[in-house]
């Protein structure tokens, strides 16, 4: 059986690249090696290790193509894509790869795009945003973690940001069950937002405004002031 030829970018296809990139998925990238290393420190550091004399060589890497064709906008002087019509899953796979070859261009989009799927994969983005250092989105994506199944957090976490997850999903509940008790105990007229609070999986954010209207606002203060990781803030911000 012959083998399969490989599939060519629609997008890279440049008659004069000098670099071609293979995706996980089996398509072809020519691309032009001064833009990778312009734009991405990973790819100026290896410069030197494939060479414009080695004639056809094919350097293979781990992402899809779907995530290399959006990599590599970032690196070449257009239009940068729209990733609001990207789905999550390779939403996701950009912005690990723009952190895995320090693409500049790309980074705070991608983190941008994160933080707008906290609400539908905040266990997704807590393992992007713990483990590339992003405080602010791994605490925001915590919070809304907490109203998952352990079980489903174990399955998406790498342990020791489950690990550290675990103790911050019984440090919420603790100060939420002092809330709801105290709503219960002193404060009846808020009984209606009690209930609503019972059946939401993440009550402290879906009602955020109604709780701080309340006559508990200490106590919610509490609960918000939990981090998943400390926030390193620049001096004079």
């Amino acid at each position: 059986m012959d083998p399969i030829t490989p599939q060519i970018s629609c997008r890279f296809r440049a008659a004069d690249a000098d670099i071609t990139i293979l995706s996980s998925d089996g398509v072809l990238f020519k691309v032009h090696r001064k833009n990778l290393e312009v734009h991405s420190d990973v790819f100026a550091a290896a410069e030197h290790a494939t060479l414009p004399e080695n004639g056809d060589e094919v350097v293979p890497l781990s992402e899809t193509a779907d995530v290399l064709d959006l990599l590599f906008q970032y690196m070449y002087r257009q239009p940068q894509p729209n990733l609001r019509n990207v789905d999550f899953s390779t939403v996701a796979g950009l912005a690990e790869a723009a952190e895995k070859y320090v693409v500049y261009s790309a980074l705070e989009w991608c983190r941008m795009r994160m933080q707008d799927a906290i609400a539908d994969h905040p266990l997704e983005v807590l393992s992007y945003a713990a483990r590339h250092g992003h405080a602010d989105l791994a605490n925001q994506s915590a919070q809304q973690s907490v109203g998952y199944r352990v079980s489903k957090a174990l399955e998406i976490l790498p342990l020791p940001i489950f690990q550290r997850w675990i103790l911050f999903y019984e440090q919420w509940h603790q100060e939420e069950a002092k809330f709801l008790g105290n709503t219960l105990t002193k404060y009846e007229k808020d009984i209606p937002l009690l209930g609503k609070c019972i059946v939401d999986l993440n009550p402290l954010s879906t009602y955020r405004d109604e709780i701080e209207k309340s006559g508990y606002k200490s106590i919610f203060r509490e609960m918000t002031d939990i981090q998943f990781m400390p926030v390193i803030r620049e001096p004079g911000l």
